[in-house]
């Protein structure tokens, strides 16, 4: 599976996408086996069913694997282990051959062998346990500053479930008049600076006015993309503009680093030489999760569900 970042982002009519480089191994491919059966109700047809079954196969080939059982070990979420079962079973088996199918009245059993690339799971399993952990944080109470201020961030879909291509439609409204930081913590350990960034720069918001990112008709728009996942927008209010070193250069950094650089900024309210405030004097912080997959993945979810 490759892990890209695409963050489309259209600001002032210009547009861009952000790929950074990825490292390239050889591939050591490694063969795997699963069986599954299934039977088949009234209201079910032998063509579902043997999609069942061939989905719940690939479940068992992935789950008897070696790699995945030893990396999946330090994942003590079921939900996070749940869908990168999933995840792994849906987009990275690789030459699926089916070996056997046999039926017995309205039972399908499904055999299949594929092979499996052992770095590409445990890169998979480590970078979403690392977010896992780092979402708590990013979404911890000491990091959302002084929540009694009234800083609000949602997003256009309640459930905050996002399939590739979506709309990514975020709205922001303070109690009052405020600086803006915003910014999309992705799945596989990157943030994009949403607000501000390399085209728009400090955001100045009005005390109970709504603001809306991602509109369509609006200066940006964005769609997901790749790496999918567990992912944390947040926004942060100051009564001052932010200080250089939390205004990233970059349209894309690393989640880890910037996330201290903001924590520091967070809490320094030292004071220089001439007795002048330094740090940002935060007002407010807020975050919302939301959960973004491909459609790859979530039709192979639906076809166990079903």
């Amino acid at each position: 599976m490759r892990l890209i970042i695409i963050c489309t982002i259209i600001f002032g009519g210009m547009l861009f996408s952000t790929v950074p480089g990825k490292a390239q191994h050889p591939t050591t491919r490694e063969a795997v086996q699963g069986k599954a059966c299934y039977s088949f109700g009234d209201d079910e047809t032998p063509t579902l069913a043997k999609r069942k079954a061939e989905a719940l196969a690939r479940e068992r080939a992935v789950s008897g694997y070696r790699v995945w059982v030893e990396s999946s070990s330090k994942v003590e979420n079921f939900q996070l282990k749940e869908d990168l079962i999933q995840t792994i079973s849906a987009g990275m088996l690789h030459k699926v051959v089916i070996d056997e199918e046999t039926s017995n009245g309205r039972e399908i059993c499904i055999a299949l062998s594929a092979e499996i690339d052992p770095q590409d799971i445990d890169m998979e399993v480590s970078r979403r346990q690392d977010f896992h952990l780092m979402k708590n944080e990013i979404t911890s109470v000491s990091f959302n500053a002084d929540e009694a201020f009234g800083l609000r961030v949602w997003l256009n879909k309640e459930d905050g479930r996002y399939l590739e291509d979506d709309a990514l439609i975020i709205h922001v409204q303070s109690d009052q008049d405020a600086y803006l930081k915003l910014d999309y913590f992705q799945a596989n350990g990157t943030v994009v600076h949403l607000v501000p960034n390399f085209y728009r720069k400090q955001a100045r918001i009005k005390k109970g006015e709504i603001y809306t990112f991602g509109k369509e008709g609006g200066p940006e728009r964005f769609r997901i993309g790749e790496p999918f996942g567990d992912e944390v927008i947040k926004a942060v209010a100051s009564v001052r503009p932010f200080d250089d070193a939390l205004t990233s250069t970059e349209d894309v950094s690393n989640s880890e680093a910037y996330m201290q650089t903001l924590k520091k900024g967070l809490s320094d309210q030292s004071t220089d030489f001439k007795g002048t405030e330094r740090g940002i004097k935060v007002m407010s912080g807020a975050s919302v999760a939301l959960y973004t997959s491909s459609r790859k993945v979530m039709d192979f979810k639906k076809t166990l569900e079903k």
